[in-house]
């Protein structure tokens, strides 16, 4: 009996030196979010102007041709939840925030950082931007939430020897650059489309829906106690997505958009979403500018639109 406790006692021993070293590597390796907390943490006391939402601003908007002191703190999958926990945790460091601009795709109002669907969000940001929803003790170990997923972000930075991050000094994410892209991104357009209906058929009571609309009046009292100008953007797609996407959907968004709006005279709406200035080459997929072309476009675009003042 002895020997089995022995053999049992270094046998466990032994795993749980292996989780805390590949725990260890995996902290190791280069993302977004960690890269971002650092970028924002460092310019808490000259941000004038900070970008958030998900990937359609993240390779989408590029400070460098907005204004200065300007920082992308978009992520892409991330969605309402998160996106007003990250400004709800930095805004009151941030004595010289004038702007923020806040990217809104065409699911972000049936989306949400949900523990049933992707718990990868939610261990994520309790990781490496020390945001929590549940608080629960477990998401502070990556290796044991997310099991084979970060296992292959291991395999790819370690054994592939693959980038794992490619941001800039802004927070532009250049995983979207034009080279990048896939030969067949316009055939892919229908799918991508159907599957980013999927959410608003899920919500079948709609309370996601007002969920995240609620979101967006605490976001913009949230500024407007802070003396902040808050942008709502809904950035470009391609004109075949255009085409097939849900005309409801979008008669849902601008619905929920002219809500927040009208009760809040800090904010504004900029819809970009069907404009035809946009042609393949600024594209990355069907829903996604480039971030080496399109984003720059884009971005010219903006600053000619509404910040002559800044």
């Amino acid at each position: 009996m002895r020997k089995f406790l022995k053999y049992v006692s270094i046998y466990s021993a032994s795993l749980i030196l292996l989780i805390i070293g590949v725990e260890y590597m995996l902290r190791q390796v280069p993302n977004a979010l960690a890269f971002k907390k650092e970028l924002i943490e460092k310019h808490t006391q000259d941000t004038k102007n900070l970008i958030i939402g998900s990937s359609v601003v993240n390779c989408g908007i590029n400070p460098a041709y907005l204004a200065d002191s300007t920082y992308n703190l978009a992520i892409s999958g991330e969605w309402f939840r998160f996106n007003q926990l990250l400004l709800e945790k930095y805004i009151q460091q941030m004595p010289q925030l004038k702007n923020v601009f806040w990217g809104i795709c065409f699911h972000s109002l049936w989306s949400d950082d949900d523990e049933n669907e992707d718990i990868s969000s939610i261990v994520n940001h309790q990781i490496y931007m020390g945001i929590s929803r549940d608080h629960n003790k477990l998401h502070n170990i990556e290796l044991l939430s997310l099991g084979s997923l970060c296992m292959r972000k291991w395999s790819k930075y370690y054994i592939q020897r693959q980038p794992t991050m490619r941001c800039d000094s802004l927070g532009v994410d250049h995983s979207y650059d034009s080279k990048y892209k896939e030969n067949n991104w316009l055939e892919n357009i229908p799918s991508l489309v159907k599957g980013q209906h999927k959410p608003m058929l899920a919500d079948k009571d709609g309370s996601l829906y007002r969920e995240n609309i609620q979101r967006m009046h605490q976001i913009a009292q949230l500024c407007q106690s802070k003396g902040i100008t808050l942008y709502l953007i809904m950035p470009p797609v391609h004109p075949i997505y255009s085409k097939l996407m849900d005309k409801k959907q979008l008669s849902l968004i601008h619905n929920a958009i002219t809500e927040v709006t009208n009760k809040w005279k800090n904010v504004y709406s900029l819809e970009y979403f069907e404009d035809t200035r946009f042609y393949d080459e600024d594209f990355y997929d069907g829903n996604h500018l480039s971030s080496d072309i399109g984003a720059i476009k884009f971005t010219q675009i903006l600053k000619n639109d509404i910040l002559t003042g800044l």
